[in-house]
């Protein structure tokens, strides 16, 4: 039969397990606490497996351990150096003894682990300087730390302080900055707060509780001048450098100002270590991540090579987190903490309205992901490496551009084409929050060497899981505001790639009136939108061979002026494609830069689905020879790109009589200009004119219309003319009118006369 196995102590009465500990009286713990069992040697036991079961029934009945108590009690000791013993000693702490007048920042916290104060909450222990560092440092003053006994007590810091730079919560002994309690006393506080409000507390709580007590209790008595002063300032709006740890709490959000664009932005705190001569902030961001790219180890320190074993782990998420460096250097006596590198936000003069703002921007990044055709129109940037030539040093170069034109937001293509290109790279997390490799829970930050030259930015990203949902609901309130106030892109106008702020991303104004204003004969419009427009439906026509044959090649050839180029740009505007022109200066001279060259503009063009336009193409379209074998290269490498391409290609050319026989066969389209008529000039006049202001009827009568379409100038000339008139007007502080149109013409002519004589 089964039987309960009976559990008392040998005398009948809960045995007891304190024993003497240095500082604290045997009696004045709890009698019998804890209670020591053991198996009555009476107790009917059978054998077998009746044995094993009753055992493991026990086990089930035994009621848990109870809890040991909290010890609330302080120790104060001194840690000095014995030239008797020469070793490091400890000593009772003089009841006189304060931090107050001392220099927390002397020196370094002793490594040595001191012997433990099992009665003790925590031990208060003031470090003495050796008398050789009072030679060489007069004045030098004794520095605090503290060492957490309690594992209620090591409980409430680690879920307070969380993850704290160059503290382990498995390390013994548990040792602690005075300033670390001291930056975290507000977060101390909630948590008394929020814990002495629960309802039902368990007895691990309510221990928890009275040792926060203990601790906060503490920090206002010791410390109660310095939070005086802090309180003080803080209250103005104002901090000193001697006070800004108190401000650096981690995982708070900071604002800060973006080196690219100029704008705040925020950033998460997530370490902060003061140097000799600075604050080192170590600080994270959200930006996007690259699909595809191998990961970093972030165990390897700055500037180590990747880990081989981290090679396999392959970036899948959409986001991940940036590491920032900022610095902060000393200043002397109280300044706005908001004049700060950084400076937490609820100290922002208009913080609510700076939040909005990041969430504005966080979510209009978001909706910028992927592929984006976008105007912008402010200052861009590329990073350049100093390793460049021209440049000297380590580190980066921010050169700044004023940018006017269309945009293509395209962070993978910027990425693949600019594989050098500064870009965060991913790291892993370390699993199981685990510590670097390389890393001692005694040593300092591993921030304390910074590299030769400081750099706000560390390019390195944390990768992050994110729940797969929508992208607004992939991320948190808090982090959009972190989100990077950048998107990385094309310009069409400057041919470059930029790093481009995302509030001065526009959606494009597309101009209809291009092409409504467009002078062609009859039919040309229509057969022009049609062919771009039904270019990318499925027509079920493919060649004999895969891959060739799926572009179409227009040609506009005539002479300067007549439209050729205007044409392309209209129709791209009409249909809503992006427009990518080329020069014969962008393809190089030589045909291994007119390979490289075509072939990168053909790619990205063909995923952007954009039309290409190649101005003054009459150089790769000429007849080959038998004697220039590097134009005969060029000719060559034009006709296969030209084969292959499966975009829309434009290209405009003015001797149409000197093109290569091959060439004929690869045009789809080809549409002559012919010089403007004089109704067709005075259609470009009227053009302009209503461009600028000016009502032909109204302003100009047309008998002015009539002179000015019978002089011999072409459509771009019209132009010019119309736009120097403008400012001859302005300058003058008069409307536009005839006479301004005249006496520009007239220049005009004077120069074609004179040009045309040197040439006779």
């Amino acid at each position: 039969m089964n039987r309960f196995l009976s559990l008392r102590s040998r005398s009948g009465q809960p045995k007891s397990h304190s024993r003497s500990v240095p500082g604290i009286n045997p009696s004045s713990e709890k009698p019998g606490w804890p209670p020591a069992y053991e198996i009555d040697d009476t107790s009917s036991i059978q054998d077998g497996a009746n044995n094993q079961q009753d055992a493991s029934t026990a086990a089930l009945v035994l009621p848990p351990a109870p809890l040991p108590p909290p010890v609330l009690k302080i120790k104060r000791v001194d840690h000095y150096y014995s030239n008797w013993y020469r070793a490091w000693r400890y000593r009772n702490t003089s009841a006189k003894a304060t931090p107050e007048a001392n220099n927390p920042y002397a020196s370094q916290t002793n490594s040595a682990a001191p012997d433990p104060w099992q009665g003790f909450c925590f031990v208060v222990v003031r470090k003495m300087p050796r008398q050789v560092e009072k030679e060489h440092t007069p004045g030098a003053q004794p520095t605090f730390h503290i060492v957490v006994k309690s594992p209620y007590l090591r409980k409430a810091c680690k879920e307070v302080m969380q993850h704290l730079t160059g503290i382990s919560w498995t390390a013994e002994p548990l040792e602690i900055k005075p300033e670390h309690f001291i930056t975290f006393l507000p977060r101390f506080k909630e948590y008394q707060k929020t814990l002495s409000g629960k309802r039902d507390r368990t007895e691990e709580e309510n221990y928890v509780l009275s040792t926060v007590g203990v601790l906060i209790d503490y920090i206002h008595k010791d410390y109660a001048a310095t939070l005086a002063r802090l309180a003080s300032l803080t209250s103005k709006g104002e901090i000193s450098y001697d006070l800004l740890y108190a401000l650096l709490v981690p995982r708070m959000i900071l604002v800060t100002e973006c080196p690219t664009t100029g704008e705040p932005r925020a950033v998460q705190l997530i370490s902060a270590t003061k140097a000799v001569s600075y604050y080192d902030l170590v600080c994270e961001s959200v930006d996007a991540a690259d699909p595809g790219l191998s990961t970093s180890n972030p165990n390897d320190g700055w500037g180590a090579p990747p880990d081989l074993d981290m090679q396999a782990d392959v970036v899948e998420r959409p986001f991940g987190r940036v590491q920032h460096r900022i610095l902060l250097f000393p200043f002397a006596d109280a300044v706005e903490i908001s004049s700060l590198e950084a400076f937490p936000m609820q100290y922002h003069p208009a913080a609510a309205e700076l939040k909005e703002t990041l969430l504005r921007r966080g979510r209009k990044w978001l909706s910028l992901r992927g592929v984006h055709h976008m105007q912008y129109h402010a200052i861009a940037t590329q990073s350049v490496s100093n390793n460049a030539p021209g440049l000297t040093g380590v580190g980066k170069k921010m050169i700044r551009y004023d940018v006017n034109s269309r945009v293509m937001v395209d962070r993978a293509n910027f990425r693949r084409l600019n594989p050098m290109y500064s870009l965060p790279v991913i790291i892993a997390e370390p699993k199981n929050n685990a510590l670097p490799n390389n890393y001692d829970d005694n040593c300092p930050s591993p921030m304390m060497s910074p590299p030769t030259q400081l750099n706000r930015h560390i390019p390195t990203m944390r990768s992050k899981p994110l729940p797969q949902q929508s992208a607004e609901t992939e991320l948190t309130e808090e982090e959009l505001m972190l989100v990077s106030p950048i998107v990385y892109g094309f310009s069409f106008a400057d041919k470059m790639w930029f790093e481009l702020s995302v509030e001065k991303v526009q959606p494009i104004a597309w101009n209809d009136e291009a092409f409504a204003n467009l002078v062609l004969p009859p039919g040309r419009k229509a057969l022009l939108q049609s062919l771009v427009e039904a270019h990318h439906t499925d027509l079920g026509f493919d060649d004999f061979v895969q891959g060739k044959g799926h572009g179409l090649v227009i040609n506009l050839y005539g002479p300067p002026g007549v439209g050729k180029t205007l044409s392309a740009e209209a129709t791209s505007e009409h249909v809503r494609r992006p427009l990518y022109v080329v020069g014969a200066g962008d393809l190089g001279t030589s045909a291994g830069a007119l390979d490289t060259a075509l072939q990168r503009v053909f790619d990205i063009a063909t995923g952007w689905k954009a039309i290409v336009l190649i101005d003054e193409a009459d150089v790769f379209l000429e007849q080959r020879s038998l004697h220039d074998l590097e134009r005969n290269a060029m000719v060559a490498v034009f006709l296969r790109h030209v084969e292959y391409y499966r975009g829309v290609l434009f290209m405009t050319t003015n001797r149409v009589q000197t093109f290569d026989e091959a060439f004929l066969s690869r045009i789809h389209v080809a549409l002559h200009f012919r010089e403007l008529t004089t109704a067709a000039k005075a259609q470009v006049w009227r053009a302009f004119l209503q461009k600028v202001g000016v009502a032909v009827g109204r302003d100009i009568s047309e008998e002015h219309l009539a002179a000015l379409a019978q002089r011999e100038i072409n459509g771009r000339q019209i132009k010019n003319a119309t736009r120097t008139a403008t400012s001859l007007a302005v300058s003058r502080r008069e409307k536009l009118g005839f006479k301004h149109l005249v006496q520009t013409l007239d220049a005009m002519d004077e120069f074609t006369a004179e040009f045309a004589g040197m040439k006779a």
